[in-house]
C-alpha cells in the first residue's frame, strides 16, 4: 500500500511539473521561456547531482567538471573534428565514462571529505587549463551555431531540450526506484555493514558518481544548445554549488526535491541579479533559513509540502469522525 501511495504521489507531481513547463512553452514569450529552458536544464543536472549526494551520502564540490565537460567535449568534437549534432553528442557522452570512472576511483580512495575537496580541486585545474588553452577558445569559449533549420524556433528548442530532459530524469527515475538504488542508500546509511555482508562499496560508490557525471554531461550538452557554445563559466565552483543548493532547498530527501530546487534557486537568481549585485548573499540566506527551519529541504519530511499534507488528512480524519457522530 504505501509503494502504491509513493507510486501516486510521484505520478502526481511529475504530471504538475510536465504540465507547467508544457503550459510556459505554449503560451509564454521568448524571455519566460529562455529562463524556463535553464530551470529544465539545471532539473536534470540537480537530479543527477543527487543521485550521489542524497542517494549515496557522496558531497561532490566539482560537479560542474562533467556539466562543463560535456559541452566542450561536444562543441570540440563538431568544430575540431566536424562531427554532425547526434555523432558528437554520442561521442562525448562515451567519453565521460571513462573519464568519471578513472577520476571517481581516484577520489574515492579517500575519505568522503577528501573526497569532496579532491572533486573540487579536479574542477578548478580543469578550469584553469581550458582558460590557458586558445585553441578550445581559451577565454571567450568556443561559439559555434549549429543548429539545425527546425530548431531555429525558440519554442521548437525549448520543447526539443524539454523532452529530453524529460527523458533522462524519468531513466535516473527508474534507477532510484530500483534495488541499486537501495544498495546506494545502504551504503549511506551504514556503509561498514554493507562491507561486513561482501558488497564492494567503493565500486557501488564509483558506479553511483559514474551514472552522476553521465546525466551531467547530458545536462551540459543540452546547455550548449541552449547557448549555441560553451564557456569556462560552466566550470565555475558556483555552478557546482548550484547543484547542491538546488538539493538542499528542495530536498535531498525526495525525488523531487532538486527539480524544485532548480525552478527556486533559478528564478531567484534570474529576478535577484537585476535587483541588486548582493544577489547571491540574498539566495545564502534563503538557504540557511531553509536548512534551519526545514531540515531535508521544502519536499523532506520537515518541509512545508509534507507539513501541509499531514495537516489536510488530519482535517479530513477529524471531518470523517465528526459525520459518524
Amino acid at each position: 500500500m504505501g509503494k502504491m501511495n509513493r507510486a501516486r504521489k510521484s505520478i502526481i507531481l511529475a504530471a504538475v511539473f510536465i504540465a507547467a513547463f508544457v503550459l510556459i512553452g505554449l503560451f509564454a514569450d521568448e524571455t519566460v521561456i529562455n529562463i524556463s529552458s535553464r530551470i529544465v536544464i539545471m532539473a536534470l543536472y540537480a537530479v543527477s547531482f543527487n543521485l550521489m549526494f542524497g542517494y549515496t551520502g557522496m558531497t561532490s564540490i566539482g560537479h560542474a567538471l562533467y556539466f562543463g565537460f560535456g559541452g566542450y567535449s561536444f562543441m570540440i568534437f563538431m568544430t575540431k573534428l566536424n562531427m554532425g549534432i547526434l555523432p558528437a553528442a554520442v561521442c562525448s557522452c562515451l567519453l565521460v565514462i571513462p573519464v568519471a570512472m578513472f577520476l571517481g576511483t581516484a577520489a574515492l580512495k579517500n575519505s568522503m571529505l577528501t573526497f569532496s575537496f579532491l572533486t573540487m580541486g579536479l574542477c578548478t585545474t580543469v578550469q584553469l587549463v581550458i582558460y590557458k588553452t586558445t585553441s578550445i577558445g581559451g577565454t571567450v569559449g568556443i561559439t559555434h551555431y549549429f543548429l539545425p533549420a527546425w530548431l531555429a524556433d525558440f519554442r521548437t528548442l525549448y520543447f526539443f531540450i524539454f523532452a529530453i530532459v524529460v527523458i533522462c530524469i524519468f531513466a535516473i527515475y527508474l534507477i532510484c526506484i530500483s534495488p541499486y538504488a537501495q544498495m546506494l542508500q545502504g551504503i549511506r546509511e551504514n556503509d561498514q555493514r554493507l562491507l561486513f555482508l561482501g558488497v564492494n562499496v567503493t565500486k557501488m560508490r564509483v558506479s553511483a558518481f559514474v551514472l552522476a557525471a553521465l546525466f551531467a554531461n547530458i545536462a551540459g550538452i543540452l546547455y550548449a544548445f541552449r547557448n549555441a557554445g560553451v564557456y569556462t563559466t560552466s566550470l565555475d565552483g558556483t555552478i557546482s554549488m548550484q547543484a547542491i543548493m538546488m538539493a538542499i532547498v528542495g530536498g535531498s530527501s525526495s525525488f523531487f526535491g532538486p527539480i524544485l530546487g532548480s525552478v527556486i534557486i533559478t528564478i531567484l537568481q534570474n529576478f535577484l541579479s537585476l535587483k541588486t549585485q548582493y544577489f547571491e548573499f540574498v539566495i545564502g540566506i534563503v538557504i540557511l533559513l531553509t536548512a534551519y527551519f526545514m531540515q531535508g529541504g521544502i519536499m523532506g519530511p520537515e518541509g512545508i509540502i509534507q507539513k501541509g499534507l499531514a495537516a489536510y488528512r488530519r482535517r479530513n480524519a477529524v471531518k470523517k469522525e465528526a459525520e459518524k457522530a
